[in-house]
């Protein structure tokens, strides 16, 4: 499978899903942090990707977004 459609995969099977650096409980940058933050604020359920331990997937992100910065966060898909 390509990593277009890891990515697809993924964005289709949870509802909220960020793709960051580290984890919620880990963040290795402070933009990864307040987003996080934000979303444990609303009580919202989320799934997240460490895009750290996959450099293919970091970089097809980048192409698949066409944004080249993390996170990056989808909700219902978009």
């Amino acid at each position: 499978m390509d990593i277009k459609e890891t990515i697809k995969e993924q964005i289709a099977a949870n509802p909220v899903l960020i793709y960051m650096k580290g984890s919620p409980d880990a963040p290795q940058c402070g933009f990864s942090s307040q987003a996080t933050q934000i979303l444990m604020a609303c009580g919202e359920r989320f799934a997240f990707v460490n895009i750290l331990d996959n450099q293919e997937l970091r970089e097809g992100l980048k192409v698949y977004s066409s944004w080249p910065t993390y996170p990056q966060l989808y909700v219902s898909g978009e």
